[in-house]
């Protein structure tokens, strides 16, 4: 309980001690009424001083391990935004992430200065922190409680979480992990960093919401939502409980003063840090598909006998292990090692907790049948860029549906950052507010199949989604080196631009 509500359940208290004395005036019962009505505010008091007393014991343990974080450097500069609109994450630490998908007008790459948070997690020297605090950094230095300043090095980056480690030479007092999966809904929690460089700032909220996931195609999540403030500056800092673990370390908010906020479960955050430190990088296994989770339009899209929760697969990498094991885009997952498969985040864990070269059982809807397949696990291959500007078209005419359309070609699809090989239509501009911004399409998407067929331009995909369908359209678009299902009503003619 915060201040807020500790004078909240005070003045609740009084008003109920002034009601009490009021009736008992009128019933000749005053003194009885006013010494019920008297314990009221007692109560509660000392509640919420031992409340308040348990953030205190946690900002006073956290102090030593909680560090700024300070870059210098030269980054890539752009004036980016959505072509549906703001970047709903503009300003906040994922807005790189959302970069692929939007308008962009590249600068020459300029001196920066940058600042974030991080947490000592050894007496070694090791701070965790966030990869896009320092990865376009040239020097880093690290700030601690006491005003000590030291020159930090980067041991090792995990762009797919957005972790990152730095070291220091010197002894440092480490924050405990807490475990993560043990977390419920509504706990309090307490975080600390350094929001717009103001250093050691403390706040609390609650766990609103666990294992949230989606805003980034390409990237494992595996979030932590609170309302505890998060501000530009936190990003690295640690999100902890009320017995002073680390349980979460804060990367992103949904805009500011929002007041939903998200951080790395310490269950991703713990293994990837000792992996860092031990070999400067992150190996982990995977099988080589897209994922998303099926949704009730995703299902109905693919007809009455579509299993009830599942993780559909958006996308298989060509001689990855899934493909070698034959699963196909289209496909749903319904068990993975065993398991019911709810979500795709039910898959994510499976293959992240598997050896490199163990084999995985899957199990998958296919067109009314179910298949297992054996998928022995590989290493994921590196990050691929995704820097490439995207594509603007003259004369764009965006329809009723709201997107306009070109043909995909070699060049293109060189800008895109996508298979040159690949043949399609680009979407070249979205109108806010439109069926296609609904639906979730970006300028820069490639769309390559539409209802589980191959599109092979714009003119053939104009055609395809001018009629009406059931459920509506299934259309599946490749970003960057992601796929991803949506579904798309088609209510009136579409405009294909030239």
């Amino acid at each position: 309980m915060n201040t807020k509500h500790a004078l909240a359940t005070m003045a609740f208290g009084f008003s109920g001690l002034a009601c009490g004395w009021l009736g008992g005036m009128y019933s000749g019962g005053a003194k009885k009424a006013d010494a019920q009505a008297s314990a009221q505010p007692t109560a509660g008091v000392p509640q919420a001083r031992e409340v308040g007393n348990a953030f205190v014991e946690v900002a006073d343990r956290l102090a030593p391990s909680v560090v700024q974080v300070t870059v210098r450097g030269h980054a890539r500069a752009a004036a980016r935004r959505s072509s549906a609109g703001s970047n709903p994450f503009e300003g906040t630490p994922f807005e790189r992430f959302f970069e692929q998908f939007g308008d962009s007008t590249p600068e020459d790459r300029a001196p920066t200065t940058g600042m974030g948070s991080g947490v000592a997690i050894d007496d070694q020297g090791h701070i965790l922190t966030n990869n896009h605090v320092v990865e376009d950094a040239d020097e880093v230095r690290v700030t601690f409680m006491d005003g000590k300043e030291l020159a930090a090095k980067i041991i090792g980056t995990d762009p797919k979480t957005d972790l990152a480690v730095v070291k220091v030479d010197g002894k440092t007092q480490p924050a405990e992990f807490g475990d993560s999966e043990k977390l419920r809904v509504g706990e309090w929690l307490i975080a600390i960093g350094n929001p717009f460089g103001l250093d050691h700032s403390v706040t609390v909220g609650v766990l609103s919401a666990k294992g949230r996931y989606g805003f980034a195609p390409g990237k494992l999540e595996d979030f932590l939502q609170t309302d505890a403030s998060i501000n530009p500056g936190n990003s690295g800092g640690p999100l902890v409980n009320l017995s002073g673990r680390v349980i979460g370390i804060n990367t992103m908010i949904a805009g500011l003063g929002t007041g939903v906020g998200f951080a790395v479960s310490e269950a991703m955050a713990k293994p990837i840090a000792r992996q860092l430190i031990e070999h400067g990088k992150v190996t982990r296994a995977y099988i080589g598909v897209g994922l998303q989770t099926l949704s009730a339009d995703l299902r109905k899209a693919f007809g009455a006998n579509a299993p009830e929760k599942g993780a559909l697969i958006s996308q298989v990498q060509k001689d990855s292990p899934a493909a070698l094991a034959g699963i196909h885009v289209g496909d749903i997952v319904v068990r993975v090692g065993g398991n019911p498969t709810n979500d795709s985040r039910a898959v994510q864990h499976a293959v992240l907790a598997k050896q490199v070269g163990e084999e995985l059982p899957v199990t998958v809807w296919r067109e009314g049948k179910t298949l297992d397949f054996k998928v022995k696990t590989a290493q994921l291959p590196g990050d691929a860029s995704a820097d490439n500007p995207e594509p603007r078209a003259d004369g764009e005419r965006p329809g009723k549906l709201g997107l306009s359309l070109q043909t995909l070609t070699p060049e293109l699809a060189e800008r895109l950052d996508v298979d040159r090989s690949l043949k399609g239509a680009v979407v070249t501009a979205v109108r806010p507010q439109s069926p296609a911004a609904r639906a979730g399409l970006r300028s820069g998407d490639a769309i390559v199949e539409i209802d589980r067929q191959p599109v092979t331009n714009a003119d053939d995909a104009v055609k395809r989604l001018a009629g009406a369908r059931d459920g509506g359209h299934l259309v599946r678009v490749q970003r960057a080196d992601a796929s991803v299902y949506v579904v798309l009503s088609a209510s009136s003619k579409l405009d294909a631009a030239p």
